[in-house]
């Protein structure tokens, strides 16, 4: 049995997923398995994926479930992985020729410390690290505080452990397509370490329409797991810079999400929404003005 899934959910990106196989022919290993979770495509994605099982050349399974966001399609492969080791890569991502048989190796050198998961690096094309590096190689961190509280900056590559996410799930919010992926990273990180490797195995372009491209304007979209986010931010756990931050964050989002003030004072961090409520309800109405809500 192959010791870890890639896992790649995918919408409209049938052109993209031809690279990414590529990518994943060209590996230095074959000990992995490929799972893609198709979000509601309404391009051609299936009919490309089946001709990637025809080839049979990579132990590929494709699941189809209607549009409900990247978090939702992720939730459905948390149950059906059962590898001991859950890499996500985006439809429209590369990886280097050596990124499997990198985790894998670093895996079986630390499989024994009781780590959730193993933080990469992501490069552009040129090979130029995305963000900061990490404050040295081979180091064992906690996630929240290396990459929060250090204020490593940049998309990274995590490879994370099945059965310490297999502990939790995305919230799923009616009529909303986006939660950020971190609040799930940092339940998963709060009570255990991580290795961090300052090296790059994953290639990043970010696409027009992607999600990170589309941006602020989305998560307005999306209140209430943007408040749910916020909320899992503002711990004990994270600076009080970053508190902050969240505090008005979650009141501009709960604003947005027609909260009334009695209902956003009424949190686990009234004190802390209380003290950054004027200047959250000043930035809840310029970004209403900015994006015309």
């Amino acid at each position: 049995m192959n010791k870890i899934t890639v896992v790649t959910p995918t919408y409209n990106r049938a052109k993209e997923l031809n690279y990414l196989y590529k990518s994943l022919l060209n590996q230095s290993v074959e000990y992995f398995d490929w799972l893609i979770i198709d979000d509601g495509s309404v391009d051609n994605t299936k009919e490309v994926i089946q001709d990637f099982i025809k080839d049979k050349k990579l132990n590929i399974t494709y699941l189809k479930k209607e549009n409900g966001g990247k978090h939702t399609a992720l939730n459905i492969a948390i149950r059906v992985v059962n590898t001991e080791l859950f890499f996500i890569v985006d439809s429209d991502d590369l990886l280097t020729h050596d990124a499997i048989e990198t985790i894998l190796s670093d895996w079986n050198n630390h499989c024994n410390k009781n780590i959730c998961g193993i933080g990469y690096l992501r490069g552009d094309k040129k090979g130029n690290v995305i963000g900061d590096k990490y404050p040295s190689d081979n180091i064992i961190d906690n996630f929240i505080h290396l990459r929060y509280n250090k204020s490593i900056s940049g998309d990274k590559a995590e490879v994370w452990v099945t059965k310490s996410l297999k502990k939790y799930c995305f919230p799923e919010f009616d009529g909303e397509h986006f939660i950020s992926e971190s609040v799930l990273w940092i339940k998963v990180s709060r009570n255990k370490d991580m290795l961090f490797r300052n090296k790059i195995i994953y290639i990043t372009e970010y696409l027009a329409g992607g999600l990170s491209d589309t941006g602020r304007a989305l998560r307005f979209k999306c209140p209430n797991g943007m408040i749910y986010g916020s909320l899992e931010t503002m711990s004990k756990d994270f600076s009080f810079k970053i508190r902050y931050k969240q505090a008005l964050l979650y009141i501009v989002y709960s604003k947005f999400g027609r909260r009334t003030i009695q209902q956003i004072i009424k949190c686990p961090y009234p004190f802390l929404v209380i003290i950054a409520f004027l200047p959250g309800m000043l930035l809840y109405k310029y970004w209403k003005k900015e994006y015309n809500l």
